[in-house]
């Protein structure tokens, strides 16, 4: 499999991304990125590689990954970076090998699929738990300017009676008893406790809170619907779906989602959250699913989840973010048009 940076689609959408974000605060600096062979954390990545390749004084990018051999795969188009470092580490254990000095810290690791967090309930907690404070303790120590945290809409929990989308204010019930919440009570705490350091120690912290993501960063143990759905329509296949499909939630693309991550790291407030979502993609599980197998030429075929598939689906009724909050930062989501762009540009081309 060629590296992801070669494909020309994705490349114009970071492209694009960088150009709409003023990133010059990172000349020069260190940007550490946990979960870096992730979704969220791979794409991270490739962006601020993408930006170092213009700049007289790039960033040093230090990526941070339990699994070297998957991060190696994965990033191999930066790997020999002068200006990338990789450091293979589970954070909820003693932190060694990180840079000695760390301007920006982004923490995106985190068990986020269903099936990975049934499996693994204790390692999903406590990555969201205990990794934070050993990254912010590590902070702390290195001289870090900033930390964002990379948290979940999934916080919100069930919405009101109104059914409203979720603001950053809003605080909605979840289910303790399920073994599942070990995520959205994982990030819940996680936020608590990056506002103590604040309040304590004078870290300056800020939150994003992404919705359900999509794009060609996903893993292949990617267990999402949005994510199964995706890497069945680009296979041909049918598109399985395990569930009725009538929960309406946010999505983004990945590309965007690090956009939207950039500026909050960038000019966000210390201590608040910053909902990241794309009004264009909001729409239930069936919805999506029929667009992905428009896309494919496939249909959708139901079938009923395993034990385990079914553990992990989420109980809220309807998760919709308002991202009005980021967009005053000014995020306008628009990587995907940097695609259509291309491939139209490709279509004129090839019938001239």
């Amino acid at each position: 499999m060629y590296p992801l940076l070669e494909s020309k689609l994705y490349r114009r959408a970071l492209e694009r991304m960088c150009a709409g974000v003023d990133l010059r605060f990172l000349q020069g600096g260190t940007v550490l990125i946990t979960g870096a062979s992730g979704m969220l954390g791979s794409c991270l990545v490739d962006a601020l590689s993408v930006w170092n390749r213009k700049q007289s004084e790039p960033c040093h990018i230090a990526a941070v990954s339990r699994n070297e051999d998957a991060a190696r795969k994965r990033l191999a188009a930066v790997w020999d970076d002068g200006h990338f470092s990789f450091c293979a580490q589970d954070i909820c254990l003693p932190l060694s090998g990180l840079p000695e000095r760390v301007d920006y810290i982004i923490h995106a690791a985190s068990n986020a699929d269903p099936v990975s967090m049934v499996k693994d309930p204790v390692g999903t907690l406590l990555a969201n738990v205990l990794g934070t404070k050993n990254l912010l303790d590590y902070g702390m120590s290195c001289g870090m300017k900033r930390f964002l945290f990379v948290s979940s809409g999934e916080v919100y929990g069930q919405p009101n009676a109104n059914m409203d989308d979720f603001t950053e204010e809003y605080c909605g019930a979840l289910d303790l008893s399920s073994p599942r919440s070990c995520y959205p009570e994982g990030k819940r705490a996680a936020e608590v406790l990056c506002r103590s350091y604040i309040s304590q120690y004078g870290v300056d912290a800020v939150i994003a809170r992404p919705c359900h993501l999509f794009g060609p960063t996903m893993t292949d143990r990617d267990s999402r619907a949005a994510s199964e759905f995706l890497r069945q329509a680009a296979a041909g296949q049918d598109i399985v779906m395990k569930s009725a499909g009538e929960l309406e939630r946010s999505h983004c693309y990945v590309v965007d989602a690090v956009k939207a991550l950039l500026l909050v790291l960038k000019d966000g407030a210390c201590g608040e959250a910053y909902n990241i979502a794309d009004k264009r993609y909001q729409m239930t599980i069936r919805e999506f699913s029929e667009r992905a197998a428009e896309a494919g030429g496939c249909r959708v075929v139901c079938a009923q989840p395993s034990g385990v598939e079914a553990k992990g689906y989420s109980k809220s009724s309807r998760m919709v973010l308002d991202a009005a909050k980021v967009e005053r930062l000014g995020w306008r989501p628009d990587a995907m048009d940097a695609i259509r762009d291309t491939v139209n540009q490709n279509m004129r081309q090839t019938s001239s």
